[in-house]
């Protein structure tokens, strides 16, 4: 970057901060819908973040109450959502097509659900299968693809915030 595009990004910069946004957003919804059902299931709405903090922690972290432990389960559940939303982001590249999005962002959100099924879920073996209800969370992960729709209204958003960098002109051809 020289001198006279100062405060400007490039275009993968631009896709991949767009992409963690609505991955993050997508996040937090699927944790709102998961914490939802959670509390007409009449369970404990921490129970999704202390299982994934299960992970770190192994079964100290399994409690019915709020702690510190369940701080480090919703960090690595929105750590994650946004390297999901990352990913998504720099595949999609420029598209405006709002369906075509919406329908990536849900298979996107189905991919992540298996991923997350092998990933961590398999890990914890029968606590997650005692905790960790299926159709909530399959639900929580077309959510999340929902929200990954909202990529092309995000990208716009960030190339008014931060201008793109001019494409490089084409260097002369020498004889």
């Amino acid at each position: 970057m020289g001198l006279g595009n100062q405060g400007r990004v490039g275009a993968l910069l631009l896709r991949a901060l767009a992409g963690i946004e609505t991955g993050v957003l997508g996040g937090l919804a699927m944790w709102g819908w998961l914490a939802a059902s959670s509390a007409v299931d009449r369970q404990p709405v921490w129970t999704i973040p202390n299982l994934l903090a299960a992970v770190f922690y192994g079964r100290d972290a399994l409690r019915r109450d709020f702690s510190g432990l369940t701080i480090a389960g919703l960090a690595l559940h929105l750590v994650a959502a946004g390297l999901a939303g990352l990913l998504f982001g720099l595949l999609i590249g420029e598209s405006q097509n709002r369906l075509r999005v919406a329908l990536l962002g849900i298979l996107t959100g189905l991919v992540w659900y298996h991923f997350s099924e092998v990933l961590f879920w398999r890990k914890l073996g029968a606590l997650a299968a005692i905790y960790s209800p299926v159709r909530p969370m399959l639900l929580a992960h077309l959510i999340f693809g929902f929200a990954l729709a909202w990529y092309p209204s995000a990208l716009g958003a960030a190339r008014r915030q931060f201008p793109e960098e001019p494409a490089s002109p084409a260097a002369p051809e020498t004889a």
